[in-house]
């Protein structure tokens, strides 16, 4: 068969296919948000919390709004009349809901802290300048009267009795759980030749692509539209979030998203800039853009992975594993964007290729005073590879077999 008669599957299995994206990037001819530059701009900077955890008791931006060059500071009275809670993702179909009886909390989040912060990095203000060296220079005026609260910081003390509630008319840091089984857990342990328990943590992370978050954002006030360039790899999220806050039909939102400059996720959230931006340039009336730097990236955007895992596995002395019993904490940070997706994704990818017939899963995601944690390069599943592959290394070693062969004994076939 001639080479362009074949089937596109057939056509490129196993073939070594030319990529066509790179030769652009390379020769610096991309087109990132920064690239972009329209008559009129206006910078903004975002003021963020220095404290993971405070009470807001005033804020002074006289001196602020007075600095040579700023066109407006933005404090949540200002943009009362749209600040509504962020959109929240991934919430479990009913079905899923009702098997697994996930109990949760909501955490609402606004797009500028209005009485409490809660994690470091919290927006607080917005400052609109000619420059964004103005508008930084602007935001060191700024006086804001915190009072610090206890902070939560620490996975496994958050579910303690006695520890500080993020949110305190809860009673505790519990924001999402749910429970999982198949087969009877608890009977193969008791019968079980060699049970092997462990604690495993998973590290915080936090993605870094080339470009970090940012938007340029141009009005057009006579038509009542808005165009958006957002280095953001949803852009109908984006549209979306817009939507609810203005009450504007899809049509008059245009979302664009040139060369992103990476993600995996990280830019895959609904932020608060990405209604705070729009917001100023439309109450202005001229084209704003903001661009995140590497230093607010590391504590605005959001984070992942963060698991503390209590797993016991069981087999018998041929290394037949008959049970495997989790229970785990996902530290969710301050507030929960995405629902139930990464602790249920560490759930369902738990066993792997291991053919277990009894598991159980008992998962809490708690609330704790920073950045909060939602989907990053492979939201959830990293961590069950990581924690199921230590437990088998772990249950080898107590059997005093060959890691290799203990898994070829289990693997599904």
């Amino acid at each position: 068969m001639d080479w362009e008669q074949m089937p596109v599957g057939a056509k490129y299995f196993g073939a070594s296919v030319p990529r066509t994206e790179d030769p652009r990037l390379l020769r610096g001819h991309a087109r990132y948000v920064d690239d972009i530059t329209l008559p009129g701009l206006l910078h903004a900077t975002i003021v963020r919390s220095p404290h993971a955890h405070a009470r807001i008791r005033g804020i002074d931006r006289h001196a602020a709004q007075a600095h040579p060059g700023v066109a407006r500071v933005f404090c949540f009275n200002d943009l009362s009349d749209w600040m509504q809670p962020m959109p929240i993702s991934g919430a479990a179909p009913p079905s899923l809901d009702t098997r697994l009886g996930i109990r949760e909390r909501p955490t609402p989040q606004y797009p500028l802290a209005r009485d409490i912060v809660r994690y470091a990095g919290e927006p607080v203000a917005v400052i609109v300048a000619r420059s964004r060296a103005e508008a930084e220079d602007a935001a060191d005026l700024m006086e804001i009267d915190y009072d610090p609260l206890p902070a939560v910081i620490d996975t496994q003390a958050a579910v303690n009795p006695d520890s500080p509630c993020v949110y305190p008319d809860w009673g505790d840091n519990v924001t999402l759980s749910f429970s999982h089984r198949l087969g009877d857990p608890d009977a193969a342990m008791a019968a079980a030749d060699v049970v092997v328990r462990e604690t495993f943590r998973v590290q915080r992370y936090s993605g870094t692509p080339v470009e970090c978050r940012g938007m340029v954002v141009e009005p057009h006030p006579v038509e009542q539209r808005l165009t958006i360039w957002n280095a953001t790899q949803f852009p109908h999220f984006v549209q979306r979030a817009l939507v609810s806050v203005l009450g504007w039909p899809a049509h008059r939102i245009r979302v664009v998203a040139p060369d992103v400059g990476g993600g995996f996720g990280v830019k895959a959230s609904s932020y608060p800039e990405d209604i705070l931006i729009p917001l100023a340039a439309m109450l202005l009336g001229r084209p704003v853009k903001w661009i995140e730097d590497r230093r607010e990236h590391f504590m605005a955007s959001i984070h992942s992975r963060e698991q503390v895992h209590d797993i016991e596995i069981a087999a018998m002395r041929d290394g037949r594993i008959v049970a495997i019993r989790d229970r785990f904490l996902v530290d969710q940070g301050a507030y929960n964007p995405w629902g139930i997706v990464q602790s249920y994704n560490t759930v369902a990818h738990m066993l792997g290729l291991h053919r277990i017939a009894n598991f159980s899963a008992d998962v809490r995601m708690v609330i704790t005073n920073k950045t909060p944690h939602a989907p990053y390069r492979g939201a959830g599943r990293p961590e069950a590879v990581f924690v199921m592959d230590r437990a088998v290394d772990r249950l080898a070693r107590a059997l005093n077999m060959d890691p290799a062969e203990i898994r070829r004994r289990n693997f599904i076939t």
